[in-house]
C-alpha cells in the first residue's frame, strides 16, 4: 500500500451478516445432528465447554504492557505456518494468542509436553456467532489479528473491523476449484470479509489473481510466499537421525511416510519387488493410522521379510529389512535419516507435507491428488520429485533411482535447493504485522 492509499473502510454488511448468521442457524442444527455420528465432530464441541473459563485463566499471565497479537488457525498444519511468524513476534517483545478450529490441533497440541514457544495462550475458536465474537474480542483486547491461510471466520471478521482492529492474512491461499473462485455469490460474500483486512498477503501470484477477482479494489493485496518453507527448515534443522536397530539403516533406506491404504495399495507390490532385486534397500513404513488393523495389514504383505516394529526394535531379526513404525510423531526426524521418501495421501485427501522429506534432500514420490500442495508441482517441474497413479509408473520412476544413488542424491540436492529458495516469507510478513504496535 502506498503512502496516498487510504484503508478500505468496510461498510457494515448488513445484508452478508443477516444471510450468513440465518444459514449459520442451519448449520449448526445439522452439525449437532452430525456429530452423533462423528467422533471427530463430537470431541471438536465437546471439547469447547469451559472454553471462556480456559481462556479467562490462561489471560492472568497476560503483560498489559506488551502488544497482544491473535493469530488464528485451521489445524496443526497451519499452525506451522504461523509458527516462525509467532517466534519473530515474540521475540521483539509482543504476546500472542493462537486459537485454531479443528480437533486435530488440539490433539497435537496435547501431544507437546510444553506451550509453543512465545505462544500465551492456544484454544480452540468460539463458534463463530456475533455474541461470541465480541466476547472473544472483550476478553483478548488484541492489537492485531493475524488470520493464517485460509480460515477467516466471518462474524469476527466483521466484528474486529467494527472496533477499528488492525486484521490481516498471511499466507493466504484460494485453490483455483474453490468457491471462492468458481462461485460469483460466494466471491460477493467475501468481498465484504475481505475488505476488512487491512494487508492480504498471498502465497502466489495465482492466489493474488484469485483475491483480486473478489475484490480488485483492494490496496493491500501482495505476494509474500509461504511461511511454511520457514518453519520446515527451522524444524528440519533442530532435527537430529533417529538411533535405528542394531545392523539398520546402512544401506539404501526408503521412507514411506503417513500413508493411507489406497497409497500402499498401489507402491506395497513394488516394494517387495525391489527388496528382492535390491539387497542394500530397507524401507521405514509410517502409516497415518497405526492402527492394529493397519500394522498387521503390513506384517501380513510382507509376510518372510526380516521386519520389526519400532517399539520392538530394541530386538531386531537378523539381517533387517523392514521398520514399521507403530507410534506417531515420529516422521520428520526419520526422514532425516533417509535417501528416497513416499509422501502418503496422493490418493486420497491431496498430498501431505511433502516439504519435510524434500528440506532434508530427498527425491519424494506421491500419488496423483497433489492439487493442494503447490511445492510439489514445482518440484515435479523441476524433475526432483515423482507424481504415479500405478504401480507400474511407480516402478518405472522408482527403481531407475536405486540403479543409480548418485542421480538420486543430485535430485534429492535439487529438493533442497528449492525448499530453500522459497524461504524468508516469515521476515517479510514480520514488518506489516509489528508496524504500530
Amino acid at each position: 500500500m502506498t503512502e496516498t492509499q487510504e484503508p478500505l473502510k468496510p461498510n457494515p454488511p448488513r445484508f452478508w451478516f443477516l444471510c450468513y448468521n440465518l444459514l449459520l442457524k442451519l448449520v449448526s442444527g445439522i452439525i449437532l445432528l452430525r456429530s452423533r455420528n462423528n467422533p471427530d465432530l463430537l470431541e471438536a464441541l465437546d471439547r469447547r465447554q469451559d472454553l471462556w473459563e480456559r481462556l479467562e485463566q490462561s489471560l492472568k499471565a497476560r503483560d498489559p504492557q506488551k502488544p497482544l497479537v491473535w493469530f488464528h488457525v485451521a489445524s496443526a498444519g497451519e499452525w506451522l505456518q504461523a509458527q516462525p511468524v509467532i517466534r519473530r513476534c515474540s521475540e521483539q517483545g509482543v504476546q500472542c494468542v493462537l486459537t485454531y478450529t479443528s480437533i486435530n490441533a488440539r490433539r497435537w497440541f496435547d501431544k507437546q509436553k510444553e506451550a509453543p514457544p512465545g505462544v500465551l495462550i492456544h484454544e480452540f475458536i468460539p463458534l463463530d456467532r456475533p455474541g461470541n465474537a465480541k466476547r472473544l474480542l472483550d476478553l483478548l483486547r488484541p492489537s492485531k489479528i493475524v488470520w493464517v491461510s485460509y480460515d477467516l471466520w466471518p462474524n469476527h471478521v466483521w466484528e474486529a473491523a467494527r472496533r477499528g482492529i488492525t486484521q490481516m492474512l498471511i499466507s493466504g491461499i484460494v485453490h483455483q476449484a474453490s468457491a471462492r473462485n468458481t462461485n460469483m455469490i460466494v466471491k460477493k460474500f467475501y468481498h465484504t470479509i475481505y475488505s476488512c483486512l487491512e494487508h492480504i498477503m498471498l502465497v502466489s501470484d495465482a492466489d493474488l489473481e484469485r483475491v483480486r477477482q473478489a475484490i480488485p479494489e483492494h490496496p493491500g493485496l501482495s505476494v509474500m510466499g509461504d511461511t511454511r518453507f520457514d518453519s520446515v527448515i527451522e524444524r528440519r534443522d533442530g532435527l537430529t537421525a533417529p538411533e535405528w536397530p542394531k545392523g539398520f539403516g546402512e544401506g539404501t533406506l526408503f521412507v514411506a511416510g503417513s500413508t493411507w491404504p489406497q497409497d500402499e495399495e498401489c507402491i506395497f507390490p513394488v516394494l517387495r519387488q525391489a527388496l528382492d532385486e535390491f539387497p542394500e534397500l530397507q524401507l521405514v513404513l509410517v502409516p497415518h493410522e497405526p492402527t492394529e488393523e493397519h500394522l498387521v495389514h503390513a506384517e501380513t504383505f510382507f509376510q518372510g521379510i526380516p521386519m520389526v516394529r519400532w517399539k520392538n526394535r530394541d530386538q531386531p531379526p537378523p539381517a533387517l529389512r523392514i521398520l514399521l513404525i507403530d507410534t506417531i510423531g515420529l516422521l520428520a526426524g526419520l526422514y532425516r535419516g533417509a535417501d528416497l521418501a513416499y509422501v502418503g495421501a496422493g490418493f486420497t485427501t491431496g498430498v501431505h507435507n511433502t516439504m519435510e522429506p524434500a528440506s532434508m534432500g530427498l527425491p519424494v514420490f506421491f500419488g496423483p491428488r497433489y492439487d493442494n500442495a503447490l511445492e510439489a508441482k514445482e518440484m515435479i517441474e523441476l524433475g526432483c520429485a515423482f507424481s504415479i497413479d500405478s504401480p507400474k509408473t511407480f516402478q518405472s520412476q522408482f527403481f531407475p533411482l536405486l540403479e543409480n544413488p548418485e542421480h538420486s542424491k543430485k535430485l534429492g540436492e535439487q529438493a533442497r535447493q528449492f525448499i530453500e529458495s522459497q524461504a524468508h516469507a516469515a521476515g517479510k510478513c514480520l514488518p506489516l504485522i509489528l508496524n504500530d504496535l
